[in-house]
């Protein structure tokens, strides 16, 4: 488990993040941050590729794209691409939207989920994330750019990438009456925090990455930690030492750190958290503290960050959660603390 975990933080870590020569990052309001954002787009989404059926003909596939709005000039920062395998011999099947993970450089897991989801009654569309896969800057490896040691650019990033979900589950609204989002990762901290503002069916987020703070602060490849010039005692533009960097990401990145937002739109109730207790690279403890601050399900499994995905059984589980009827709970408006 532990190689596993360290061959994909090289892997993370040869991406490369941009340095910044600014060392005063502002904290910034949470609720105010997301009252901006465009969670009730206009469902301008269009099939750009027809891509023919599968399995015996009751499943369409095709490619979807809409307008989108984040940092960058390449054409991935105007537009949101999709893959969607849609039931249509069932047009009130469950609809699921499958979010991936950081610097991904292919989609076979979201491919292979979207067919288990398929066989098992579901529509599932898989969103390529901004800066990743098909959206990615040209000549560049897909996640270079997401995020950056300036927060802000972290910020926009997974702004607009919740952005896109909502589209996706908006859209999702007009194919079916239940709409579930599950996310890995990166795919887990946008599907927390499209929960946090926009009300779902279920979801799931599969060691999400849920406090970035903590995360780069503690889980940072080695790579990066010397690109950007972070000692075991330093760490750089983020502050003198220790305490005083954590009290820099967790005020910049406040609007990103889930925990932050006690009242879900979507009920605790829907939501499950998948927490592996030997992850080297997102790391168990913002995961266990999420769970604990939304009073959701958390399940604690014995595996790494990566040979969690290969768990066929919490596979079976996870699509289990998401199809199922979950009990509605009247729940407080969104809003963060």
């Amino acid at each position: 488990m532990r190689a596993m975990d360290s061959a994909i933080l090289w892997q993370l870590g040869s991406i490369g993040v941009a340095t910044s020569d600014e060392a005063d990052f502002p904290p910034v309001d949470p609720t105010d941050f997301w009252r901006d954002a465009r969670l009730d787009p206009p469902l301008d989404i269009r099939v750009i590729t027809e891509l023919g059926r599968r399995l015996d003909g009751t499943v369409r596939s095709f490619d979807v794209e809409g307008e989108s709005h984040g940092p960058g000039v390449h054409p991935g920062s105007t537009k949101f691409i999709a893959r969607a395998h849609l039931r249509d011999r069932d047009p009130d099947a469950p609809f699921v939207l499958v979010l991936h993970g950081y610097g991904v450089p292919s989609a076979f897991y979201e491919e292979a989920h979207c067919r288990t989801l398929n066989r098992a009654g579901a529509s599932a569309v898989r969103l390529d994330n901004p800066w990743h896969l098909r959206r990615r800057a040209r000549g560049q490896r897909s996640g270079a750019g997401f995020m950056t040691a300036d927060p802000r650019r972290l910020l926009a990033s997974a702004k607009q990438a919740v952005e896109d979900a909502a589209a996706v589950v908006a859209w999702g609204r007009t194919l079916s009456s239940r709409v579930s989002v599950v996310g890995v990762s990166l795919g887990g901290l946008i599907a927390c925090l499209l929960a946090a503002q926009v009300e779902l069916d279920s979801v799931v987020a599969v060691a999400p990455f849920c406090d970035p703070s903590y995360t780069l602060i503690n889980n940072l490849p080695s790579n990066l930690r010397r690109q950007l010039g972070l000692t075991g005692t330093r760490f750089g533009v983020w502050g003198e030492d220790r305490e005083s960097a954590v009290k820099s990401l967790e005020g910049a990145l406040a609007p990103v750190i889930c925990r932050n937002f006690t009242h879900p739109a979507t009920s605790p109730e829907r939501i499950a958290l998948v927490c592996p207790s030997n992850d080297l690279v997102v790391g168990p403890q913002p995961i266990i503290e999420l769970a604990r601050a939304w009073g959701t399900e958390m399940w604690d499994e014995r595996h790494s960050h990566i040979s969690i995905l290969r768990d066929r059984a919490l596979t079976t589980r996870i699509d289990s959660w998401l199809l199922a009827d979950h009990p509605a709970r009247e729940v407080p408006a969104a809003g963060a603390r």
